[in-house]
């Protein structure tokens, strides 16, 4: 009842059964060439990460111009090239987030980060003394923040603020 990978000779594999559109929806048939060439560039981004340093799922997808697509970077590290420092890209707060399934990846991922140098705090990473800013990443948070400040002039609060609904 399950799916079946039908081979033809001629033509390239087919994915079968019932699931067999879901599956080809969801991506899981061939790689497509801009899901290739996203994750190079992951890889090209996890490649600068200086050794006791670490970057989030979130920020590398910041600097690759999609910061909605941290899950998809997930996915880019999930298969990884070999030689390539994985274990210096963590979760948001510092957080390790390998299943369980992965074996012994959090303990092996935490082994090889405090090697490097890296502190926790607990069970995450310390950020403050660890998180890796690029240059890219230094400019787009100067940005936002000019534009924060334009946007929000100083004296008068923003519509949803504390003071002005008098919650305390």
């Amino acid at each position: 009842m399950g799916r079946t990978l039908e081979r033809n000779s001629e033509a390239a594999p087919r994915v079968t059964g019932p699931s067999a559109s879901r599956s080809l929806r969801r991506g899981r048939g061939k790689t497509s060439p801009s899901r290739r060439t996203f994750f190079q560039q992951v890889y090209r981004v996890v490649g600068t990460i200086p050794p006791a340093h670490v970057l989030t799922y979130g920020q590398i997808a910041s600097l690759l111009g999609a910061p909605y697509l941290a899950r998809q970077v997930g996915w880019a590290m999930h298969g990884c090239p070999p030689g390539l420092p994985w274990q210096r890209v963590i979760g948001a707060g510092g957080r390790i987030l390998i299943n369980s399934l992965s074996g012994a990846g959090p303990l092996r991922q935490r082994q090889l980060l405090e090697q490097e140098g890296v502190q926790f705090v607990g069970d995450r990473v310390d950020m403050q003394a660890h998180q890796f800013f690029p240059d890219k990443l230094k400019r787009l948070r100067k940005k936002l923040s000019k534009e924060r400040r334009s946007a929000s002039p100083r004296g008068k609060s923003a519509p949803f603020s504390r003071r002005r609904m008098n919650i305390r």
